[in-house]
């Protein structure tokens, strides 16, 4: 301990780390749960918030547009915002710990035993419809949250809860149980059993949560995208196709096409038996359509979906 900081414990996760001697509650830097220092205990408040970056959103957007392949040149310039609309989302945020033993298998090893373990914190979405399916599984951040404020009701298009804490809970516990199948499965070619020894969900709070949603147009044509209201990450983003990236992206498809092709023409060519020639045949053929379907798809539209969040599936 040095001179003007006391130690904080984390009630939650159990990290240590040092706070100016003055500070009375405190955000571990690790899991983000909120908790008095001298007591060891969090704050009986539950509902906290996150203040919206002071970042131009409609920028945000245009900077990752710009770094999209086959974007047109001039599609900085050439576009207009419409409306932006700040949308303050309620999640319930929960840190998990899960531990399960799970026997398994593989062609290697055998038949054994191995633990898999899993601790993180998620959000779930307390609303339904489309911002639900939006930031269904959505990395946000667990710091830099504040106490809620009555006016953050008046920042932009606010949400009360539509889904439960019992069934927020619920969503969560079974998160943790597919991240630890999925553990599991990773260690080996098959899953025999899976005995769960420790199931942790612990909630953490209600926090309203800023995302930007933006309507811009680039000539005559309307694009959305959804923007992250405090890290600026760009959710998910429509945006224009020009025609030589169209031609360039159809170029690609039909390159993959072709490999598939000549790779089916090769296994019929060489003397393997006429079944296995087939089958061969057969999935060579079905690699190069299903590789080159979605850039076949993506060159004859001009308008495109990308996102900066791997996570989020784009529907």
């Amino acid at each position: 301990m040095r001179g003007g900081e006391v130690e904080a414990v984390c009630p939650t996760c159990g990290a240590r780390f040092t706070v100016p001697e003055t500070v009375a509650t405190t955000e571990c830097p690790y899991c983000g749960t909120v908790f008095h220092v001298a007591r060891g205990e969090r704050v009986g408040v539950e509902h906290f918030y996150f203040p919206p970056s002071d970042r131009d959103p409609f920028d945000m957007t245009l900077r990752f547009v710009e770094r999209q392949y086959g974007v047109p040149l001039d599609v900085r310039r050439a576009s207009t915002l419409l409306r932006g609309t700040l949308h303050v989302v309620p999640v319930y945020f929960y840190h998990l710990h899960g531990r399960a033993k799970a026997l398994l298998k593989s062609k290697k090893l055998g038949a054994f035993e191995a633990v898999a373990e899993e601790v993180d914190d998620v959000g779930v979405v307390a609303v339904r419809g489309p911002l639900r399916e939006l930031l269904k599984g959505y990395p946000f951040p667990i710091r830099g949250k504040r106490f809620f404020d009555e006016r953050v009701r008046h920042m932009g298009v606010y949400y009360e809860p539509e889904i439960s804490q019992d069934e927020a809970k619920r969503e969560a516990e079974a998160t943790l149980r597919e991240r630890l199948r999925e553990e599991a499965e990773e260690m080996a070619d098959s899953v025999e059993g899976l005995r769960e020894e420790l199931l942790r969900v612990e909630f953490k709070g209600l926090v309203h949560y800023p995302v930007w949603e933006i309507e811009y147009e680039y000539r005559g044509e309307a694009y959305r995208a959804f923007v992250d209201g405090v890290t600026g990450a760009v959710i998910r983003a429509e945006h224009p196709l020009s025609v030589k990236g169209r031609a360039m992206v159809a170029l690609m498809g039909l390159t993959l096409l072709a490999v598939g092709v000549m790779g089916a023409l090769v296994i019929l060519a060489v003397g393997f038996k006429e079944v296995a020639k087939l089958a061969g045949a057969f999935a060579s053929l079905a690699a190069g359509a299903v590789s080159s379907a979605p850039l076949f798809r993506r060159g004859v539209i001009h308008k495109v979906v990308s996102s900066e969040i791997s996570v989020i599936m784009e529907k």
